[in-house]
This record gives structure tokens, sequence and C-alpha cells, in this order.
């Protein structure tokens, strides 16, 4: 029975983690953009013909779309705004060298799923990726 709780929480914070830190994701791309004149949508739930729980399972919790990208707009701050979010990998870093504790030498699998889920959804996504090489480019397509 124990092993069945343990198993559960393990499972329960992965969710939970990846749940939000695919959101986080989305909205750390707005960050760098909310400090030109770029105009953003930022949509909860998107509905793209699927269910709440389709969209959880595939990752669209939340969706930001680039609505107009002023041409005076910096390119490093269009492909920064693409990689902001390898913010969330900051965590990682931070055990790396020492400044937090290691949850995989203390023991603790709770710390360690999370540690390991909110650096995984702060890695680029293709369309990340595509941004950052591309840049506003795109914006004009």
């Amino acid at each position: 029975m124990h092993s069945l709780v343990h198993l559960l929480s393990v499972g329960g914070v992965l969710v939970v983690t990846v749940a939000v830190g695919v959101c986080v994701h989305e909205l750390l791309h707005v960050l760098p953009l909310s400090f030109t004149d770029a105009e953003y949508a930022v949509t909860l739930f998107p509905s793209d013909g699927e269910s709440a729980f389709q969209n959880a399972l595939t990752g669209s919790l939340v969706r930001v779309e680039v609505t107009d990208l002023p041409d005076a707009t910096p390119e490093w701050l269009v492909r920064g705004a693409a990689l902001a979010p390898l913010a969330l990998a900051l965590p990682l870093a931070l055990v790396a060298v020492g400044v937090l504790p290691n949850p995989v030498a203390t023991g603790d699998q709770l710390g360690t799923v999370a540690l390991l889920a909110v650096t995984g959804c702060g890695l680029p996504s293709p369309a990340d990726w595509s941004v950052v090489w591309h840049g506003s480019e795109l914006a004009e397509d």
C-alpha cells in the first residue's frame, strides 16, 4: 500500500509540474515582448476542436500568438523571447553548481521528478528554434 501511495505521489508531482511548466514556458515568451510594442494574444485552453483533456495531453494548455510585431522590434529581442523558457532550467543549473541541494543525492524522489520535469518544460520547441534561426522573418510571411 505504501508503495502505491508513493507511486501516485510521484505521478502526481510529475503531472502537476509538467502542466504548470508548460504554461510557464508559453508565458515566458511574452515577458521580453512585453517591453516592446508587439501585440500578442494569450489563450487559455485553446480549442482546436479538442477537449480540454486532449489539450492538456498535447501540452496545449496555453497558447501565445504574436499578432503584430513592429519593424522596430530588435531581432535579438525576438530571438530572446523564443529562448526565454530556458530560464526553467535555472533550478537544475543551481543544483549543478551546488547552490540548491541535489535531490538525487539526498534520495528525494519527488524533488528529483519535479526538477527534471521543470527542466524538460524549459526545452525549446521546434517552433521556438524556428524563431531563433529565422527571427522576425517569420512575421513577414
